[in-house]
């Protein structure tokens, strides 16, 4: 059994050890952008702004334990560089990805000692990740894994800066809400088999008291003895968001974590409930939130109980055109883009994604992977007006694809 083995605190490394990179410059994106749209979401073809391997971005080379490279967006937004609060990227580390983590930042602060992304070792490793910029527009880039390694990093949209006041959009946060090693936001005590814990989020880690509808957080699993999922529900009892996979290893306790948009309910609670036979530390950042409220504006979001859009048969693609008729709750035709969690039935499998809106060119290049799709993976798709696809390349063997939509943001109008 693979042993996962990048931990949260990065603890192996030394802080000292982090040296700074040439700043890669972003290639432009050209979409136009309605003006007085603060917190509001807009989604861009994704477009790649990092690969170490070809030095797209102005940065060709391995990149070392505790060192760094900082991405400048300004390039590839959209708007100047003072009307961008965070960014939506996928971060891929590719095969063969050492074991570690990642660590991604405003580049105007230090690191802290906190890590987004696990690095499992062996294959491509892929996760969505959403990150504030800092005022210049960069974002850096820390290794924290056992080995050099390349990584690629794609822009798929944007937030837009300004004091979100309507409901749905998206205020940018950075604070640890919940780590049951040490006690933040629950009683210092390990996540018993079975068990479960509650989080209050109104009023903690820069959530508004009033709540909110959603927050984008970033959900860790570690000291895994046995194989299980974290269930997350809302203080109404709805399904969160999608459970989250983890694999347990006596011999070698592990570490699952992974970023979700998690839907609040009416009391701004979140219970985490493991489903495992063993003990389990649970750990949340919260990294932004959407003002509650019903939403009736462009480019704001609009949080939905996890719903399967397909049935679980076998299957290589599965095409969501025009899908908003097919979920309750989605519109059709008014949805610039949806967040989708993926995944299959067979974990090991090695398997690429590639989504496009149904109104595009298609280039056949899987614009995010795993090789191990152990855990599910969140992705935020733009849609265009006939829809959206998402397309599965696997090998040896078919497998069950499992596709669910959380949630979705109105289209930008003007």
């Amino acid at each position: 059994m693979r042993k996962l083995v990048g931990l949260l605190a990065g603890s192996f490394l030394v802080a000292g050890l982090c040296v700074a990179a040439p700043v890669a410059q972003a290639a432009p994106l050209t979409p136009a952008l309605a003006p007085d749209l603060a917190g509001s979401f807009q989604p861009v073809a994704t477009k790649r702004v990092l690969d170490t391997r070809s030095g797209l971005g102005g940065f060709k080379g391995l990149l070392a334990p505790g060192h760094t490279v900082t991405v400048n967006l300004s390039g590839a937004r959209p708007v100047p560089a003072n009307q961008v609060s965070a960014a939506v990227v996928d971060v891929t580390v590719p095969a063969p990805a050492p074991a570690g983590s990642l660590s991604v930042y405003p580049s105007d602060t230090g690191w802290d000692g906190r890590v987004n992304m696990t690095l499992t070792g062996g294959g491509n490793i892929q996760q969505q990740l959403t990150v504030t910029l800092s005022p210049s527009g960069g974002v850096t880039i820390r290794s924290n894994a056992a080995k050099p390694t390349n990584v690629l990093v794609d822009v798929l949209g944007f937030y837009v800066a300004g004091t979100p006041a309507l409901p749905g959009r998206f205020a940018a946060a950075n604070a640890r809400v919940l780590d049951t090693r040490t006690g933040t936001g629950a009683p210092k005590a390990s996540v018993g088999a079975g068990k479960k814990v509650t989080l209050a989020l109104a009023g903690h880690g820069g959530v508004p008291a009033g709540g909110a509808s959603a927050v984008v957080a970033d959900v860790a699993v570690l000291s895994a003895h046995t194989t299980g999922q974290l269930v997350i529900t809302d203080g109404d009892g709805s399904r969160a968001t999608t459970p989250l996979r983890f694999v347990g290893d006596w011999e070698t306790p592990h570490t699952m974590q992974t970023e979700r948009v998690v839907k609040l309910g009416s009391n701004g609670t979140l219970t985490f409930t493991n489903t495992s036979a063993a003990g389990i530390d649970v750990v949340v950042d919260v990294l932004g939130y959407f003002l509650p409220g019903a939403v009736t504006t462009e480019g704001s979001y609009v949080p939905q109980v996890p719903h399967a859009l397909n049935s679980g048969n076998p299957i290589h693609i599965w095409s969501i055109a025009g899908f908003g008729g097919r979920v309750t709750g989605v519109p059709t035709g008014q949805v610039s883009a949806v967040n989708l969690v993926t995944s299959t039935d067979r974990p090991a499998q090695p398997s690429a994604i590639s989504t496009r809106d149904a109104d595009s060119g298609w280039n056949r290049a899987p614009q995010v992977s795993s090789s191990a799709l152990l855990q599910p993976t969140e992705l935020t798709v733009k849609q265009g007006p006939s829809g959206a696809i998402v397309l599965y390349s696997m090998t040896n063997t078919e497998v069950v694809v499992h596709i669910y939509v959380t949630g979705y943001y109105n289209h930008l109008f003007g």
